[in-house]
């Protein structure tokens, strides 16, 4: 069985190479919006479509061209790269996602090598750049299949995306060792573990709202900044910086979380949730919802649970395992704002905690 995997790493590159980072990431750039706006008149001024195959073709007889010849020093398949990823764009549109974007300067700079990249050691060669020195702290696994170079708050990294050829671990059904998982705002996650239904409460980290004063403090000392002017590109620089270390704070939150569950169950089940309908309906709790993480914490969940072969069991209707009853299974109407559930049978106890132990019996009956 073949396991998708990428590692990240921090670039240390040399000052006579910097440049050329910057150099193929504007090529990148250029190419993507050079590719848009060429699809985009097509279409409105002869209703026409561009095709990459199309677009490919057309990117030789560029190179060809006098004022466009500083393109042969970028290489091939990071420029080719570039219009794939402007079609990918397009397929998205056409599957519901918004229109594709024309790409910025000092926005998400990158580009990508499909092939041809070697590691040797904490090295990397790059094509038509060279050795590059990077910060490696742990051994990549597998065969490389693709490596992207992206610049975050002035730093660069490289991400080599791999497979792994792995025998698949037997699942493991020992219904003595199954958590059921109820994803919350007031603690993160409600865990009803084994039998005895033990409860664990994770805490909310509330990443943002501990930062929120120090946003809204940049972004005043941002938009007080004169357009265009480097005073506004480090006020930018500096909000950039403190969102980045947000999300990589939800990020080690979510993987280590996912991982001690996995790891200590054989079983887990984990309610389906709607999150981009839940921001949108529940304005008032837009922000607490998005701080939280729930899709951050749900995509490691399920990728752990596949590498250490565990069965992981996605259960519906949010609101039937909150109102149904875990004792006798009657359901009974509990509002938003109400934190204890209570039951004509006798049943007192917390509604996250109701919940967590309904997914959990859910996950058992679908195991056996």
């Amino acid at each position: 069985m073949i396991f998708k995997k990428t590692f990240k790493f921090r670039l240390q590159p040399a000052k006579n190479k910097e440049p050329l980072f910057y150099q193929f990431a504007g090529a990148r750039r250029w190419i993507y919006n050079r590719g848009l706006d060429q699809r985009k008149k097509a279409w409105e001024e002869e209703k026409r479509k561009v095709t990459l195959y199309d677009q490919n073709n057309e990117l030789v007889l560029l190179k060809e061209k006098e004022d466009l010849a500083w393109l042969k020093d970028i290489h091939s398949q990071v420029l080719q790269q570039a219009l794939h990823d402007l079609d990918q764009a397009f397929l998205n549109f056409f599957t519901g996602s918004g229109y594709p974007r024309f790409k910025c300067k000092g926005v998400r700079d990158s580009f990508r090598y499909p092939q041809g990249v070697k590691v040797d050691n904490n090295k990397a060669w790059l094509p038509k750049i060279g050795w590059i020195n990077f910060r490696k702290s742990r051994e990549i696994e597998g065969a490389i299949k693709q490596t992207t170079i992206t610049l975050e708050d002035g730093k660069w990294y490289i991400s080599f995306s791999c497979e792994i050829e792995k025998e698949p671990l037997k699942p493991q059904l020992n219904l003595h060792n199954v958590v059921g998982i109820d994803l919350g705002l007031t603690n993160f996650a409600t865990l009803a573990i084994g039998n005895k239904n033990k409860l664990i409460t994770i805490e909310n980290p509330k990443f943002l709202r501990k930062h929120l004063k120090r946003i809204r403090f940049l972004s005043c000392q941002l938009s007080a900044k004169q357009k265009y002017g480097n005073n506004r590109n480090k006020a930018r620089a500096k909000l950039n910086k403190l969102h980045r270390h947000l999300k990589n704070l939800r990020l080690d939150f979510s993987y280590k979380l996912a991982l001690m569950i996995v790891k200590s169950h054989d079983i887990i089940g984990v309610e389906t949730m709607n999150i981009k309908g839940m921001v949108q309906g529940l304005k008032t709790l837009a922000r607490a919802i998005s701080d939280a993480g729930w899709g951050v914490f749900l995509t490691c969940l399920k990728n752990k649970a596949t590498e250490y072969g565990k069965t992981l069991y996605e259960i519906a209707s949010i609101l039937g395992n909150t109102r149904k009853c875990s004792n006798c299974g009657r359901n009974n109407a509990i509002t938003l704002g109400k934190r204890e559930y209570s039951c004509g049978c006798g049943q007192r106890i917390d509604r996250d905690f109701n919940a967590a132990i309904n997914i959990k019996n859910q996950a058992v009956g679908a195991s056996v």
